[in-house]
């Protein structure tokens, strides 16, 4: 069978981590590149963190870029926004972006900018890449401007990001990835590239439990790393009492897009006032992006337990 070619467009970061680990485990996938962007933590540590990954499960071979900081977009550092933001990204990823320790990195990453990479890879590979950006769409939204044939090269875009006519995470009306950059998202939402959207409709009802700890059976060293994620994580915030599985979901809807139904919506997103960072979603069959509205929780939680066992 064909492989999927991706380039997975990540801000490691603890759902990030898994997401990585289930791409690299599944056999129907063939990851291209890692492309790092700011984001859970600084540009710095994520790809610290994605470097450190490949090392502790012996994948080296699978090449790294460092992209954009992500514009935070441009939400000023002096106000009180940005220090409910920065409080947030600790509260859930911890200073480094991770929960967990890695061993330090064996390889470096690539010279080449990871916009640059992403045009060039999608150049080679006209209608094959699948871009998957699992946190803010800064890296994507700017090799869009810089090549804009890449809306007929590339295949298609599957998001995690955004909240359709559901609250937010960062705020009560903002998704994390998107918030960090609300114009990159406008951009991409605007390209005419089939998107599908997997924002907080579907990824806040995919959760592991407090009291699921052994989710995952297996002892290979991406399962063995998860579980140790998990139990780091619920020790850390005693309040929490779950933990969502933003990014594997998006990996998922690569391999199993039926397990979510899709309804079609123009996107854009609110980039000032009061309301920064809210995904508006507009009904409409003819919609620019698909947007996951239902999934099978249970269904697709035992099918990222599957992928991550190998």
């Amino acid at each position: 069978m064909k492989k999927i070619k991706i380039i997975l467009d990540t801000d490691p970061g603890n759902d990030d981590l898994m997401a990585i680990i289930m791409a690299l485990k599944s056999e129907l996938i063939d990851v291209r590149g890692l492309t790092v962007v700011g984001g859970n933590a600084s540009i710095e540590n994520t790809t610290n963190n994605a470097l450190s990954l490949l090392t502790y499960l012996n994948r080296v071979e699978v090449p790294v870029y460092v992209g954009n900081s992500s514009a935070l977009n441009e939400i000023s550092t002096s106000t009180e926004e940005f220090d409910e933001f920065v409080a947030h990204r600790i509260e859930i990823h911890g200073e480094s972006g991770l929960h967990v320790t890695l061993p330090s990195p064996s390889v470096q990453p690539r010279k080449q900018h990871a916009v640059d990479f992403i045009i060039e890879e999608v150049e080679s590979n006209k209608g094959e890449i699948i871009l998957v950006p699992v946190g803010p769409l800064t890296n994507i939204a700017d090799a869009i401007k810089k090549q804009p044939k890449l809306k007929e090269w590339v295949q298609s875009i599957h998001v995690m990001g955004g909240a359709v006519g559901v609250p937010g995470n960062v705020t009560k009306h903002a998704e994390f990835n998107i918030y960090c950059d609300p114009e990159a998202a406008n951009d991409v939402f605007a390209s005419g590239i089939e998107i599908k959207l997997c924002g907080l409709n579907i990824t806040r009802l995919t959760s592991v439990r407090k009291d699921e700890l052994n989710w995952l059976h297996g002892t290979s060293r991406g399962e063995v790393l998860i579980t140790e994620l998990l139990k780091n994580t619920f020790e850390q915030n005693s309040r929490r009492k779950s933990f969502s599985l933003h990014d594997p979901v998006a990996v998922l809807s690569l391999l199993h897009p039926n397990l979510i139904e899709w309804e079609r919506f123009n996107i854009s997103v609110m980039s000032d006032g009061p309301e920064f960072g809210r995904t508006i979603g507009i009904a409409d069959t003819e919609g620019a992006v698909a947007v996951g509205v239902r999934i099978d929780s249970s269904l697709a939680k035992k099918k990222i337990a599957e992928v991550l066992a190998g």
